[in-house]
């Protein structure tokens, strides 16, 4: 094989740290972060606007009424989990301040001195990456057991059945991620989490509790899959196996000699969706979430 060609996902894998990533960023205590971080980055914007008497200038204020709103639908989306255990509203809730970023910047933003733009970006990334990965922990519940479920629709648009938009492969990188922005604070040991393999389920079939799952291809100690955070009553999503896809040359396009070099070249994870038995992973009863 050459080693340009596709090649096997291989990583050491524990299911105690991703099962902990996953309940964790599904947890309340994460929602209200990501809430208080919208909040704080709209104060933080407004007091900008302030000091420059910049009110009524472009869409400066709106922004700031934007994010302040976005705060607020997250706090509603935390209502709607405690009082219903609907998780589907947070997805949209989430993944608006995350994507904001276009439009945002798109506004005049010179006016900020140095340091106040230094702030504004740190308090933008925190909140941002905080809110895109609770997104991500959840997305694959919108679309993905659906689409498993009528793949012999999709025969020519299959992508769709393969495309895996949640958290894929290990997720220490992850946790490393979200704990250098002070958003979460990793356990030195993380809590052991058992499988209760009394509670199963198909990809397609509702899923008949809201938690992580593991597809029975980990259990056989295959390590190119992931584990789920799926949503009680949702279409259960099928088993992406990971895989490295064929390298891409970013510098293809540039006139120069090929030496062998791999540098410049990138590789991206491919996934394929394949039948599966999911069992719950149960989070420990002695597992708190700081």
């Amino acid at each position: 094989m050459s080693k340009r060609d596709s090649k096997p996902y291989q990583a050491t894998r524990d299911i105690d740290q991703d099962a902990w990533f996953l309940y964790h960023t599904t947890s309340i205590p994460y929602y209200e972060i990501c809430a208080q971080l919208c909040a704080d980055f709209a104060d933080l914007y407004n007091g900008f606007i302030t000091g420059h008497g910049l009110h009524g200038a472009a869409r400066l204020d709106y922004w700031v009424s934007r994010y302040l709103s976005h705060a607020e639908n997250i706090r509603r989306g935390i209502k709607l989990i405690q009082h219903g255990g609907d998780y589907m509203p947070m997805i949209g809730f989430l993944n608006s301040p995350a994507t904001d970023y276009r439009g945002i910047v798109e506004q005049p933003l010179g006016w900020m001195t140095e340091e106040q733009r230094r702030r504004w970006d740190e308090s933008f990334d925190r909140m941002s990456h905080a809110c895109s990965t609770g997104a991500t922990t959840l997305r694959n519940n919108e679309w993905a057991g659906s689409y498993w479920r009528e793949r012999d629709l999709h025969k020519h648009d299959y992508e769709l059945v393969n495309r895996d938009d949640s958290h894929k492969g290990d997720f220490g990188d992850d946790i490393q991620n979200a704990a250098s922005l002070g958003l979460i604070a990793p356990p030195k040991e993380y809590p052991r989490h058992s499988i209760n393999h009394d509670v199963s389920v198909k990809p397609g079939e509702p899923c008949p509790q809201t938690g992580v799952w593991i597809p029975s291809q980990w259990l056989r100690g295959a390590d190119d899959f992931s584990l789920a955070f799926c949503v009680q009553g949702q279409p259960m999503q099928p088993a992406f196996r990971l895989r490295w896809g064929k390298p891409f040359d970013m510098l293809a396009n540039f006139d120069l000699p090929d030496d062998g070099d791999d540098t410049g070249f990138i590789s991206f994870l491919e996934t394929t969706a394949l039948d599966s038995d999911w069992y719950l992973v149960e989070k420990p009863s002695s597992c708190q979430i700081p």
